[in-house]
């Protein structure tokens, strides 16, 4: 099947990518997936497997071990995101897929996305890597270990065999606060929280509504028990662990350029400039190294986003018109014309869900929208009101677009339907935003 989308998971996400009839419940990329949307089931067949290692279905450290009779615990073998990869082939192949049409991820998935096209090049024919690497850094091997660290110290983990009683419940707790400061941004948490207060009394503790955000989020994954402490483990280990480097066989070397001779194929890689865990200087050198080893047809997208590491699952106009563009390109390639349009949206989103209206933004705005035209299209900002509005929520209604157009149009002193630089700056992105997004931010 040449139109199957292998759609590889993230972490702690399972293969409930996006509603069914079977299970009406949202998926986690639940506005990515549909008709018209960056996965187009009118065009594609998305298959989500289950990750090795984690706790929904696929062999973990919860699994029971037919040899005993219970749940593996400490004794479940490590194992590496390449493992987790042939996996995910091997189910393709009992399926009797040989060949899919684009290999889809976004952090581990994104990693494995550039794996599968690595080890199984003849078989994919587009690769899609979001906020991902080609070898783990540092910063992010120390974010994991502290989550580790969180989990092994509460006694209850019990060095993984804890299955009969309670469990880390407090470790696991911890471990996803401290998780959750990774997966957003600084300018995010200023734009939502400020300095806020609870209360004017000064306690020891909880003083400010990111205090209080922070501990929500751990004390909801771990009353859910949303996910096993020891796949958790595990599977940030392999993460840790993960490098496309090879060692060259004439030389003894490690090679990046080596382990990543086979991904040739089309290649969209997407960075985010606000990412702490995944830093955008990491998507480059992916760009960088598939040019190198002579990638003809590499784009590389750096989105200016508020959303951090969380972008690929928030930001539906930028992530998904780039995914859409690159996977629906025609042989001579039209994807440029979905990316600019989300780079542009992308743009838009920000100066709005930011209040960020200074005559400095108003120039990077505009030229993000003119496209070095020297003008911009009132139509094209039409539609762009229209992509935003989706990911901006329900508070934008058809009248209220209708609206903000009008007030755009009486810009136009030729009536030509293009603002010039001189009037693209006089518009007052205050009452856009007031009437746009009041109720969202």
């Amino acid at each position: 099947m040449d139109n199957t989308v292998l759609l590889h998971c993230g972490m702690s996400a399972s293969s409930h990518a996006a509603s069914t009839e079977e299970n009406p419940d949202p998926g986690w990329w639940e506005q990515f997936i549909g008709p018209g949307r960056a996965l187009d089931t009118d065009f594609f067949y998305i298959i989500c497997v289950n990750n090795l290692g984690s706790c929904y279905g696929s062999s973990g450290p919860s699994s029971i071990d037919p040899k005993t009779g219970q749940p593996y615990g400490s004794t479940f073998p490590t194992f590496t995101i390449q493992d987790q990869v042939k996996c995910q082939f091997a189910l393709l192949e009992h399926l009797g897929i040989d060949r899919i049409h684009a290999s889809v991820g976004s952090s581990l998935g994104g990693m494995q996305a550039l794996t599968a096209a690595a080890l199984y090049g003849s078989r994919v024919k587009n690769v899609v890597s979001i906020s991902a690497c080609t070898s783990t850094h540092p910063g992010g091997i120390a974010f994991r270990q502290m989550q580790r660290e969180c989990i092994m110290s509460d006694p209850n983990w019990n060095k993984g065999d804890y299955y009969s009683g309670d469990g880390p419940v407090n470790g696991l707790r911890l471990a996803r606060q401290a998780g959750t400061i990774t997966y957003r941004s600084g300018p995010e948490w200023q734009t939502r929280f400020g300095r806020t207060k609870v209360s004017n009394e000064l306690v020891i503790g909880e003083n400010f509504m990111i205090e209080q955000y922070i501990r929500h989020q751990g004390k909801k994954w771990a009353t859910k028990r949303a996910f096993d402490p020891n796949s958790l483990i595990w599977m940030s280990t392999a993460m840790d662990n993960f490098t496309l480097e090879q060692i060259v066989p004439e030389s003894g070397d490690l090679s990046l350029e080596y382990g990543m001779r086979d991904i040739m194929q089309p290649a969209l890689v997407i960075g985010v400039q606000t990412d702490v865990l995944f830093p955008c200087w990491q998507q480059r050198e992916i760009a960088k190294v598939l040019r190198k080893i002579g990638n003809q047809r590499v784009s590389y997208y750096e989105l200016d986003s508020i959303f951090g590491h969380d972008t690929f699952l928030l930001d539906t106009v930028a992530v998904g018109g780039a995914v859409k563009g690159h996977l629906e390109q025609e042989p001579n390639g039209a994807s440029h014309l979905h990316m600019d349009s989300a780079r542009s949206a992308s743009v838009l989103l920000g100066a709005l869900w930011n209040k960020e209206f200074s005559a400095d933004s108003m120039e990077r705005l505009f030229h993000a929208l003119a496209q070095n035209r020297g003008k911009v299209s009132i139509d094209e900002v039409s539609s762009l009101l229209y992509l935003v509005a989706m990911t901006m929520g329900e508070h934008c209604d058809k009248v209220t677009l209708e609206e903000i157009l009008k007030y755009i149009k009486s810009l136009d002193g030729n009536n030509d339907g293009m603002l010039s630089k001189e009037e693209f700056m006089s518009l007052d992105l205050t009452f856009v935003c007031s009437r746009f997004c009041h109720e969202s931010t």
